[in-house]
C-alpha cells in the first residue's frame, strides 16, 4: 500500500469525532489531489468536532468561544474556516465573525506598531534588483504584449512602464517596512499584501486618495501582465482601488440636482431590487465573513428606507425589541418615535419581505429554525451592528451614494412623492409613512393625484423576496 493510500485509510481513524458525511469526501480529496490546500486541516476539524460534542452542541448552534478555542493562532482559525467551507458547508460561521474581527484587530496592531528607532525612508522604492524574485523576473513582460489569462495585454509605453516600476519598488520597500514591525508580507499578490502595501502608503506617503489609487492600480497592472494574481488576489485590489477612486472623486451637488438625476436613471423598485441583491449576494460569501455581514445588512437598510421611509437619525439607533419588535407571526413593527416630530409611527407590519430580510440579518448564515434563540441573544442590541456599537451618521448615506449617488433623505423626498400620486386623498397615506401630523403642511399633495401602479408593485417585489 502506498503513502497516499495509507493517509486516506488512516484519514478516519485521526479524525474520531468528524462525521463521515464530513471524511468521505476529504478521503476523496485527498486521493485526487494527493494533499490538501492546508495541511492542518484534519487536524483543526478533529478539534473542531470534539469541542462540539463536548459541549452537547449541534454544528448548527456552534458558538464563538469553540471557534476562539480551536482558531488559537490566526493562521490556524483560517485553516479552520477554510476546511469548513470546502468540506462541511452546511455548518455556519456567523458565529466565527468575532473572532475574525479579533485576529484582524490584532493583524492591524501589528502593523501600526511603531518600530523602537523611528525614522523615514529616504529612498522611495526599492530598485528592480532587490525585488523579490518572481517579481524581477517578471520585469519583461512590461516590455511585450502578453496574454495572461487569454485577454490580450499591448506593450506598456514608457512613461507608463516607469510608474508601474515605481509603484512595485514601493510596495517592495512596504515588505521591508512591515518586516521591521514584525509581519511578513507575503510576497504572492494576495490580501494581506495589498493591505499592507495600503498601510504603508498611509503611514508613511503623504499622498492624496487618488494617488494611492493610482499606486495600487499600478501595481495591479504589473502582477496581472506577469500572471500571478489568482482571484481573491483581484478581487482585493480591486476592491482597494474602488474605495479609494470613491474617496477621491467625492462630490457633493445641490440636493434638487442630485434627485433630478436619480430619477432619470433610478426608481423605488431599483432600491428594492438592491435590497434583494445585497442579501442574496451574502449567500456566496462564507458567513463569518465582513462582506457577507455588510451585504445582508445594507439590504435590510434599503429595505426599511423605501418600506417606511424612516430617516436615516433613526434607523442607525434602532435596538431589536424596542425600536423593532417582531411578533409572533414573524412580522417585524416599529415600537418608535419620530425624533423631530415626537409622533408614534402608525404604520403596521412591516412588509413580509422586509421582515424577511431582518430576519436573515440577524440569523447570518444560521438556519431559520434559530431564529427565536437568536432574538434572546441579540435582545436590545442595535439593529444595524448587532453590538451595543452604533454606526456613525455617514454610514448609510455613504452606501446610498456609492450606489444611487444619492443621500437617504432624497429617497424620503421620492416615497413623499409617490405615495402622494397613488390616489386623490393620499395625506393620510403620507402621515403614515412619514410621521407626519400637520396636513397644512402636505396641501402641495392635494391635487393632480394618478392613480399609481408602483405601491402595488413594491408590494408584489416584497412578496417575491420573502419566497
Amino acid at each position: 500500500m502506498s503513502s497516499l493510500e495509507t493517509r486516506i485509510a488512516d484519514l478516519a481513524s485521526r479524525m474520531p469525532h468528524v462525521p463521515n458525511a464530513v471524511t468521505a469526501p476529504m478521503q476523496t480529496h485527498l486521493l485526487q489531489n494527493g494533499d490538501f490546500s492546508q495541511r492542518g486541516m484534519p487536524a483543526v476539524l478533529e478539534e473542531f468536532y470534539a469541542r462540539l460534542e463536548a459541549a452537547g452542541l449541534p454544528p448548527e448552534r456552534v458558538t464563538d468561544e469553540i471557534f476562539r478555542g480551536v482558531g488559537r493562532s490566526r493562521s490556524r482559525f483560517r485553516c479552520l474556516i477554510a476546511a469548513l467551507r470546502q468540506f462541511a458547508p452546511a455548518v455556519p460561521l456567523a458565529a466565527s465573525a468575532p473572532v475574525k474581527q479579533e485576529w484582524d484587530r490584532w493583524l492591524n496592531d501589528r502593523y501600526n506598531k511603531k518600530a523602537p528607532v523611528a525614522r523615514r525612508l529616504t529612498r522611495v522604492g526599492l530598485a528592480p534588483e532587490a525585488w523579490p524574485d518572481s517579481w524581477s523576473s517578471a520585469l519583461p513582460v512590461l516590455d511585450r504584449t502578453v496574454r495572461p489569462y487569454g485577454r490580450r495585454l499591448r506593450k506598456l509605453g514608457p512613461k507608463t512602464r516607469q510608474a508601474v516600476i515605481s509603484s512595485v519598488g514601493l510596495l517592495a520597500r512596504s515588505r521591508t517596512w512591515a518586516e521591521k514591525r514584525g509581519v511578513n508580507l507575503p510576497v504572492e499578490p494576495s490580501e494581506d499584501l495589498f493591505l499592507g502595501y495600503l498601510h504603508y502608503l498611509q503611514e508613511e506617503r503623504v499622498i492624496s486618495f487618488g494617488t494611492a489609487r493610482d499606486y495600487l492600480e499600478r501595481a495591479r497592472m504589473f502582477f496581472l501582465r506577469a500572471g500571478m494574481f489568482d482571484e481573491a488576489g483581484y478581487a482585493t485590489v480591486g476592491e482597494l482601488i474602488g474605495a479609494l477612486n470613491e474617496e477621491a472623486t467625492d462630490e457633493d451637488p445641490g440636493k434638487w440636482a442630485k434627485l433630478r438625476a436619480f430619477r432619470r436613471e433610478f426608481t423605488l423598485a431599483d432600491i428594492l431590487k438592491k435590497a434583494r441583491t445585497s442579501s442574496e449576494g451574502a449567500h456566496s460569501l462564507p458567513g463569518h465573513s465582513t462582506a457577507a455581514f455588510k451585504l445582508r445588512q445594507k439590504g435590510m437598510i434599503y429595505a426599511l428606507l423605501v418600506n417606511s421611509g424612516d430617516r436615516q437619525g433613526d434607523l442607525r439607533k434602532y435596538r431589536i425589541g424596542i425600536d423593532l419588535v417582531r411578533d409572533k407571526n414573524g412580522d417585524w413593527r416599529h415600537g418608535i418615535r419620530q425624533n423631530k416630530t415626537g409622533n408614534t409611527k402608525e404604520i403596521e407590519a412591516l412588509w413580509p419581505g422586509t421582515s424577511a430580510l431582518i430576519d436573515r440579518h440577524i440569523l447570518g448564515d444560521r438556519p431559520d429554525w434559530l431564529i427565536l434563540d437568536r432574538l434572546q441573544e441579540v435582545d436590545g442590541l442595535n439593529l444595524l451592528t448587532l453590538s451595543e456599537q452604533v454606526v456613525h451618521k455617514g454610514y448609510i448615506n455613504a452606501r446610498l451614494k456609492q450606489d444611487f449617488r444619492v443621500h437617504g433623505h432624497l429617497v424620503r423626498t421620492m416615497i413623499a412623492d409617490l405615495i402622494r400620486r397613488t390616489r386623490p386623498d393620499a395625506l393620510w397615506a403620507l402621515q403614515q409613512m412619514l410621521g407626519h401630523t400637520d396636513r397644512t403642511t402636505q396641501k402641495v399633495y392635494r391635487s393632480e393625484f394618478d392613480e399609481s401602479q408602483a405601491v402595488r408593485a413594491f408590494d408584489e417585489l416584497y412578496a417575491r423576496l420573502s419566497e
